[in-house]
């Protein structure tokens, strides 16, 4: 009968006295898991730190009766000692709602590794009682937790060394499953972060600490934004599968690319890549581009390379696709496969912007959204550019005072490259150009942004001439 009573009304009197289950961890109100509060939870959520550390005491300190009754919340500190120190627990309290109803004049709590946890008080709560944040009985609590950590472990080894037959291979066993079971967990972890390490690398990957980074103003950056010429027909032409492939194709010569020459892929927006120089992405320990000049040369030469490297894509002579699948493809429908671009630099804001669970580190202003307009506004196989961004290039030559862009140069002629060369006949003589790099655009209008004096930098070699696949 008091089973059956504790049945039908037990649940009812735990919610009105505030007690509850032991639940781990609970939903906020936007319905994210989150850690619930209580020694044992927290004890049962960190039992496998245990494992290395030991055995671990948490305690509170004497909690005197009158407190107790006249509780009405409220919550007390919690005390770890692990053998050597104690330590005061900051994400850890205990809600005096719920232990006033069993009076305890103090809380211990110990995790013992494959046994479980036992809860406890002691004979003298006067122990517990502490000046300020230190313990005023440190050494006679000491000695009595060493005692209790000692009585512990030796009553454990007693126990196993005392099991035999069927009772010692069940324990013997369970550890080597758990063993096992570890190992294989690890091994699958090992392999999902590799497998996310390449990934983040090819979406222009950033550090847990930029993505919590305080949003900032970036002065001088640059930013450009490449999309593919007739995207609607060529997906038209093709099944989602051979779309996907080719897109993704492009894309990772993009972000090969971008790497290459210390650009970075800030994002894929469906056939559009958004790539960006700035200093806030430069590798750390490396030296980084010696300002704006050289930061527009490089992402200058970054787009003009993924433009050379798709062209050999799609007639057959690019390393990523040795089967010539793309080159089938593009004769087999007839479609381009071409791509075009929009470059600008500027002030703009970085940042990580998202949502909670799902964030990016990105730019975004006014120098942003001109890259895109002269995207937008561009011709394939060009990148597409405002006059003071081409008197910056035109004015701009290439000395040991360029560092990244010296040694590209230098890889290129094999020998050290001619002193106050400009970059211009460097870009030309790089991707084997005609003399018409440069011409001059009709005045552009789209959306808000209009212009009349825009400029096209020609980036692909015209037929006859030889070809290039640079960057790979």
């Amino acid at each position: 009968m008091t089973g059956l009573g504790f049945k039908l009304f037990g649940p009812a009197v735990l919610r009105w006295i505030k007690l509850s289950p032991i639940r781990l961890f609970a939903a906020d109100g936007y319905g994210r898991q989150k850690e619930t509060q209580g020694v044992i939870a927290h004890v049962m959520r960190k039992h496998g730190e245990y494992y290395g550390s030991g055995i671990k005491i948490l305690f509170i300190g004497h909690i005197p009766q009158k407190q107790m009754r006249q509780s009405s919340g409220g919550s007390l500190s919690v005390t770890a000692y692990d053998g050597g120190q104690f330590e005061t627990l900051s994400d850890i309290q205990v809600n005096l709602d719920i232990i006033h109803w069993f009076k305890p004049d103090n809380f211990v709590s110990v995790y013992i590794p494959d046994y479980g946890a036992i809860v406890c008080n002691t004979v003298d709560p006067r122990l517990f009682e502490k000046d300020r944040e230190n313990q005023t009985y440190r050494r006679q609590l000491k000695t009595r937790f060493d005692m209790l950590i000692s009585a512990i472990e030796t009553a454990s080894l007693a126990h196993l060394g005392q099991a035999k037959g069927r009772r010692a291979a069940k324990i013997i066993w369970r550890k080597e499953r758990n063993l096992r079971q570890a190992f294989a967990q690890l091994n699958e972890k090992i392999q999902k972060l590799d497998e996310l390490e390449t990934h983040l690398k090819a979406v222009g990957a950033v550090t847990a600490k930029q993505l919590s980074m305080t949003p900032i103003n970036e002065p001088n950056g640059v930013y450009a934004f490449m999309d593919m010429v007739g995207s609607s027909i060529v997906r038209n032409c093709l099944t989602p599968r051979d779309f996907f492939l080719v897109l993704n194709l492009c894309h990772e010569i993009a972000a090969d690319t971008a790497a290459v020459y210390g650009c970075r892929v800030d994002n894929f927006l469906g056939d559009a890549v958004f790539v960006e120089n700035m200093a806030t992405f430069d590798a750390p320990g490396k030296n980084g581009p010696s300002g704006l000049p050289e930061r527009l040369m490089l992402m200058t030469i970054t787009l003009a390379s993924i433009f050379n490297q798709i062209h050999a894509l799609k007639q057959g002579s690019h390393p990523l696709d040795r089967e010539n699948r793309i080159k089938t493809l593009v004769e087999k429908h007839g479609i381009g496969l071409d791509f075009r671009a929009g470059m600008a630099h500027g002030a703009s804001l970085v940042g990580p912007l998202g949502s909670f669970n799902r964030r990016i580190v990105t730019a975004i202003g006014k120098s942003v959204n001109i890259a895109s307009r002269l995207e937008s506004t561009g011709t394939k196989n060009c990148i597409h550019i405002e006059k003071r961004l081409l008197e910056i290039l035109s004015n701009s030559v290439i000395t040991k005072d360029t560092p990244v862009v010296w040694q590209i140069a230098a890889a290129k002629y094999g020998a050290t490259p001619v002193q106050q060369m400009g970059f211009f006949s460097f870009f030309q003589d790089f991707f084997h150009l005609g003399p018409d790099v440069i011409r001059k655009m009709e005045p552009v209008a789209y959306k808000e942004f209009t212009n009349d004096s825009t400029y096209l930098i020609t980036c692909i070699p015209k037929p006859g001439l030889p070809t290039v696949c640079a960057g790979i």
